[in-house]
């Protein structure tokens, strides 16, 4: 809570500075906001599959498509324990067709039909409960991006719900300030302002999407986000920079 009331109190002081520099301009204000850009998407992606990692493809800081293979195990075991339930499936089924052979002759009662098909509905779901889990064998990339941290290497074995590699998504930035809660009277989704990269040395046009669900009742802020109205060149997660918005 003190890390907030200072951050809200930098901002304040922001704006009254940006607003006395402003007032030697008649007809124009600018007020001026700290912001950090972020990605519209991002991962930390876990497994709870107990196998050995067989290759991690790419590396911190290398960039991927949708759809690429990230880390592929040695699922050996699920593979051979999939052939067996898929044989154990088959009997069934042919036990079951068997079974509603003698029916019809009247060799056998209805219930020993309805076991046989238990069983085999049973012998099914095992089939696609090991198929689903042999998906798991390869993590394949949701969207376009690139890796920001690998906590795994080849032939370890992961732990247990805690995430082997990190993703952002690299083609949609959004980005993140945090203003007077009084702004409120007249800030609108569609707003427009310019942000300025402390990193780059650039500025760049955007405009709002978003405004906060709530106002922090001890500094009398609210958080809002804007998007790029042009992604810019190099931009990186974590960035950050001034927004000058003009009222």
């Amino acid at each position: 809570m003190r890390a907030l009331n200072v951050v809200a109190s930098t901002v304040l002081l922001m704006v009254v500075s940006a607003n006395a520099a402003g007032s030697a301009q008649p007809g124009k204000t600018e007020s001026l906001i700290r912001g950090m850009i972020r990605p519209l998407n991002q991962a930390a992606i876990a497994t709870d599959l107990q196998a050995r990692v067989d290759s991690v493809s790419f590396r911190e800081g290398d960039a991927f498509k949708k759809g690429d293979v990230l880390v592929t195990f040695d699922c050996e075991r699920q593979r051979a324990e999939l052939a067996a339930v898929t044989a154990q499936h088959r009997e069934m089924k042919l036990a079951l067709d068997s079974a509603s052979y003698l029916d019809k002759k009247g060799a056998v009662g209805r219930y020993d039909v309805e076991i046989s098909r238990a069983r085999t509905d049973k012998a099914a779901a095992d089939v696609e409960a090991l198929k689903a889990r042999i998906k798991q064998c390869s993590i394949v990339a949701p969207y376009d991006g690139r890796v920001s941290e690998l906590l795994i290497n080849a032939h370890e074995f992961p732990a247990p719900g805690k995430p082997l590699i990190s993703v952002v998504d690299e083609t949609t930035f959004e980005i993140e300030l945090i203003v007077p809660s009084h702004w409120l009277r007249k800030l609108v989704v569609g707003a427009t302002f310019a942000f300025s990269v402390d990193e780059l040395g650039t500025t760049h046009p955007g405009t709002l999407v978003r405004i906060g669900a709530a106002v922090d009742a001890v500094s009398q802020s609210v958080k809002i986000i804007g998007r790029f109205d042009t992604k810019p060149q190099r931009v990186l997660s974590g960035m950050s920079g001034n927004a000058v918005f003009e009222e």
